[in-house]
């Protein structure tokens, strides 16, 4: 009885020896692998390494400590190049891919958003010749009224947002320094702007957006709202600035850009990307990405 007793203790002894071991062990290797966010930004610099790169490729560092907000930026970027559908008829309508597979646009009923124009037409226009109804809305325009441009396509001086605003005050980036907003700009949610215009019983065709950073808060209102489910095709171009959106909002960013997988939007087009990975301090990626709704179609 005594052997017996003296055997469990033993053995006993060992398992909180070992445990004790292991505990010491994960101690060693947490304290001594940097938990900072901030890579050797010398190091990378001097030898024209990127952080992206980094990232990809140092595994056992990325299980041992918390994604960084570069992290999830890098994520980002290394999905823009993987084509998850492969659209058979992709055309480049004006300055942005539009795929017409199984009659996607319609020639009758098409109806299309364009968000952010900066005086540039040629998707609108493009869209437009071949029987589309085209709504073309930037904010920034305040030299420019409200206007039927042609036969198909009617200019509207609101911006899109995830709140109505009658006066928003926007980031001073290049247009808003071109053209200052006074006393803000009038800012509306898809929803309501579908309201105003008498379309919340028509079906959009095309909703694309360009408007600079703002595409975040939009995107996930709409999938929020689950009024992004019902648009057959999405177009927008990502944008990460080196101050903006705020670097503690940035996983948030990501994983709005990746909602849109599990909401069915699978990336057909992803055109000049164009990033600045060599310091996390002045990272900038931009990309104009396009989705088509495999749900919807």
């Amino acid at each position: 009885m005594a052997m017996n007793i003296f055997k469990k203790f033993t053995w006993l002894s060992i398992v909180l020896i070992i445990i004790l071991g292991l505990e010491s062990v994960v101690y060693y290797v947490v304290h001594n692998v940097s938990l900072d966010d901030t890579p050797d930004f010398s190091t990378f610099e001097k030898n024209s390494v990127d952080i992206c790169s980094t990232w990809r490729d140092e595994t056992v560092k990325r299980v041992l400590r918390r994604v960084p907000w570069w992290g999830h930026a890098c994520d980002m970027e290394s999905d823009w190049g993987r084509i998850r559908y492969n659209c058979k008829n992709k055309r480049e309508m004006g300055n942005w891919p539009v795929c017409f597979d199984d009659n996607l646009v319609p020639q009758n009923n098409c109806l299309v958003y364009s968000f952010g124009i900066n005086y540039d037409f040629r998707f609108d226009d493009a869209m437009a010749a071949i029987g589309c109804t085209v709504y073309s809305f930037d904010r920034s325009m305040l030299d420019t009224d409200d206007h039927k441009r042609g036969d198909r396509v009617f200019f509207k001086r609101i911006g899109i947002s995830d709140k109505d605003d009658d006066h928003f005050a926007p980031r001073v980036d290049i247009y808003v320094k071109k053209r200052p907003a006074v006393n803000g700009w009038p800012m509306r949610r898809l929803q309501t702007i579908l309201d105003l215009l008498g379309h919340r019983k028509e079906q959009l065709t095309v909703l694309k957006m360009d408007i600079e950073g703002y595409e975040w808060n939009v995107t996930r209102d709409l999938l929020d709202s689950a009024i992004l489910s019902s648009v057959p095709q999405f177009l927008v171009e990502w944008h990460l600035f080196t101050d903006f959106p705020p670097r503690e909002r940035v996983p948030d960013a990501v994983d709005t850009y990746f909602r849109l997988n599990d909401m069915g939007f699978q990336l057909f087009s992803t055109s000049h990307p164009r990033c600045q990975l060599y310091l996390a301090t002045s990272l900038r990626m931009q990309a104009e990405v396009a989705y088509l709704n495999k749900k919807r179609n």
